[in-house]
């Protein structure tokens, strides 16, 4: 239920927005300018596709002078260990990503690129993906990574049947030999291989003895209690210490001494910004907050671009701008998706929100303030879960990923709990991303797809 509340909560991770591929047809823009070949290969060979060239995803390209690596991370969410390899939220993506590989990764300018697979092609009937794991691939307990680990790691534990998150990916997997695996995804698209960079679809291993299970980058873990988790790399004595303090005023985490915090929040910008210690950058446009409505009918005007800048403008505190298209949930013409009918409505009328989620908050209020709606609710956990399984509510704003990897399986997950929403009818409100706040001469930082930074460290 944890993992079913993060999604609905946050949609974020929740739904990870996280990009590209999507059996719906996307818009031209959001599809990367560079796609991995289609390689029809015999069932024994899998050649490496072609690789464009290296993209500079440095947090500050062109920066060459690097003399140290980050040590310190700030979090301000919470970190549960019940959650990995697969986040709910920014702080586990970013602390999950240290650890946990995915077959394919996808670089800040949309491109496949090897990760835990060396290579991958079609098979020769064209209808599977031949995966092929590189050859020194190694979990963090330094034994090695094996085809059938993969599907280990995506099976339920009657080891019959795909887990319920790898299964809207995926049709089927299975191990040709030690490093080969022919993956049959739900999407027949082209750039249908983006897919396996799919958080969903990370890699990992329960060992005995430990909450966390254990990854394929090259770092164990080291917990002291549940505010600080500490990294070791496995070759050399470098650490990357995270300090967990969900709740806490981020600026407290600064003055604590970290090298990296990711945050929206204004006070703490502002506050950075008068230490000459630190310099930020904006992270790529990551979230879209969007208005619900059940009772909603596809004719009902949306709201113009101005009124979605105002909103923007005015309403909410952190970095923001008006939502802009194309929307990925326009365009799923290609998925197998039935809505319920709507249901009847309440007799309390609200707006709900993520009490979690300031953006969703601020917009809210805006809507009580002008009188759109008479009050607004911000629920939690089951709350705000069986509020929405019901749809009964005036109205309900939540956050979707603005580039899902797949957009059928986002509007899948978010149908699944809330089967009264007609994708048509979704209201778009404004975009959201994070700031980096990174100490001066700290390097070691790349910018993946969705916005998520992949540390270097180094021995």
């Amino acid at each position: 239920m944890k993992k079913a509340n993060s999604i609905i909560v946050r949609l974020a991770f929740v739904v990870c927005f996280v990009t590209v591929c999507g059996c719906g047809g996307r818009s031209s823009s959001q599809v990367p300018s560079v796609l991995p070949p289609t390689l029809i290969v015999p069932p024994q060979q899998v050649r490496a596709p072609a690789t464009p060239a290296a993209a500079d995803c440095g947090l500050f390209p062109g920066q060459t002078e690097s003399p140290e690596a980050i040590s310190s991370v700030g979090l301000n969410e919470r970190v549960d260990p019940v959650h990995a390899p697969h986040p709910t939220n920014e702080s586990e993506r970013l602390l999950f990503r240290q650890l946990y590989e995915t077959l394919v990764r996808v670089d800040c300018e949309g491109h496949a690129v090897p990760d835990l697979a060396e290579s991958w092609g079609l098979n020769a009937n064209g209808d599977a993906w031949l995966v092929r794991l590189r050859p020194n691939a190694r979990f963090s307990d330094n034994t090695p990574v094996k085809a059938t680990d993969v599907v280990s790691s995506w099976m339920m534990d009657n080891g019959t049947e795909l887990r319920p998150e790898a299964s809207r990916l995926v049709r089927s997997i299975s191990a040709v030999d030690d490093r080969t695996l022919e993956i049959a995804l739900q999407s027949r698209r082209v750039d249908a291989v983006l897919a396996l960079a799919h958080t969903d679809l990370a890699i990992a291993k329960p060992i005995s003895g430990s909450q966390w299970p254990i990854g394929t980058r090259p770092a164990r873990m080291d917990t002291t209690g549940s505010s600080v988790i500490t990294l070791v790399r496995l070759s050399g004595n470098s650490t990357v210490r995270f300090l967990v303090a969900p709740g806490r005023d981020s600026r407290d985490l600064l003055d604590r001494g970290v090298d990296l915090l990711l945050t929206r929040d204004p006070r703490t910008l502002d506050y950075a910004a008068t230490l000459p210690q630190f310099q930020t950058a904006a992270l790529p446009w990551q979230r879209t907050r969007v208005l619900l409505t059940p009772s909603r009918v596809r004719a009902a005007p949306s709201l113009s671009a101005d009124e979605r800048r105002n909103l923007a403008q005015d309403a909410v505190r952190g970095e923001a701008r008006g939502a802009e298209g194309p929307y990925w949930w326009e365009s799923l013409s290609d998925c197998e998706i039935a809505a319920s009918p709507a249901p009847a409505p309440s007799a309390t009328v609200r707006i709900v929100y993520d009490s979690d989620d300031t953006a969703a908050r601020d917009l809210a209020e805006r809507f009580v303030g002008i009188g759109k709606y008479p009050r607004a609710s911000g629920l939690t956990n089951d709350a705000l879960v069986q509020a929405l399984r019901r749809g009964n509510e005036s109205a309900y704003i939540v956050s979707l990923d603005r580039r899902p990897l797949d957009s059928c399986r986002e509007m899948q997950v978010l149908m699944n709990y809330a089967g009264w929403i007609d994708p048509q009818t979704i209201v778009p409100l404004v975009d959201t991303r994070l700031q980096a706040i990174v100490r001066r001469g700290r390097s070691g930082l790349n910018t993946e797809w969705d916005g998520t930074l992949l540390l270097e460290m180094r021995n």
